[in-house]
């Protein structure tokens, strides 16, 4: 375990609060230019780089947002927000097995991490298992196909985005947003069955995104399937308390 002597010393704290609020209150700009001036003075400033994953994060920037989490926590390597935040960037990625020794040295440094510990466990005990866990779902798997199918979705290019969601199923394995694309397109194109159909296989395999369930109800106002849709919602609901956010909309069906 690190004693308090070996703790790296913080230095340009109120700069990097700064920066915290800053990215709090979406004032992005403004953020990156103070943690540029951070590490610009300060190039082992471990606060700002994970400071700077975070803002990546904000940005969608996936990739870039892991590479700062990374710097991070080789700068200092029990800090236990930077590693917090590796370990989602690696499960949006699915580089959790490049991560496991960054966690395995931490836990080695800081046995008294106990979020910390249960991650590295988790990341052990799960194997590839841990893209399908709970955390996973509710962090979501990155896939440029998908992105690109979303945009295409969002201009109105629905047949563009069909080939993209159906490539991505076939090519990366099935997806919670292909599918739930691929039912969006449906309900556009008023093949409400369709669309409800395929709601459903996106809420199996990720029963917390609560803009699928809304979808589902939409599709089956269409097609009279409402009653089913209140079970399907129902079962869920059980597992997932998160979902209680919904309880007002499928009440009222």
């Amino acid at each position: 375990m690190l004693s308090k002597d070996t703790v790296p010393q913080e230095r340009f704290k109120e700069e990097n609060k700064m920066a915290e609020e800053a990215i709090a209150a979406h004032k992005l700009s403004e953020a990156a230019g103070i943690l540029v001036t951070i590490v610009e003075n300060d190039p082992e400033n471990w606060r700002a780089f994970n400071n700077m994953g975070i803002l990546c994060w904000v940005q969608k920037n996936w990739n870039d947002a892991y590479a700062m989490f990374l710097k991070s926590v080789s700068l200092y390597p029990d800090y236990s927000d930077a590693l917090v935040n590796l370990f989602d960037a690696a499960l949006k990625l699915k580089k959790i097995n490049e991560v496991k020794p960054v966690f395995e040295k931490a836990c080695a440094v800081n046995p008294e991490l106990e979020e910390i510990a249960i991650l590295h466990e988790s990341i052990r005990e799960q194997g590839e298992a841990i893209y399908t866990s709970k955390r996973a779902l509710s962090v979501g798997i990155y896939s440029p196909r998908i992105e690109e199918a979303r945009k295409e979705l969002d201009a109105g290019h629905l047949n563009q985005a069909m080939e993209l969601f159906l490539c991505a199923n076939d090519v990366e394995g099935p997806s919670a947003d292909a599918f739930c694309g691929l039912g969006i397109i449906s309900y556009y194109q008023e093949r409400f069955e369709d669309a409800f159909v395929l709601f459903v296989e996106s809420i199996k395999l990720n029963p917390t995104e609560t803009d699928t369930y809304l979808n589902l109800l939409d599709a089956a106002r269409s097609c009279n399937r409402i009653a089913e849709t209140r079970t399907i919602f129902d079962t869920y609901r059980k597992e997932f308390p998160e979902l209680a956010i919904l309880d007002e909309q499928f009440s009222s069906v």
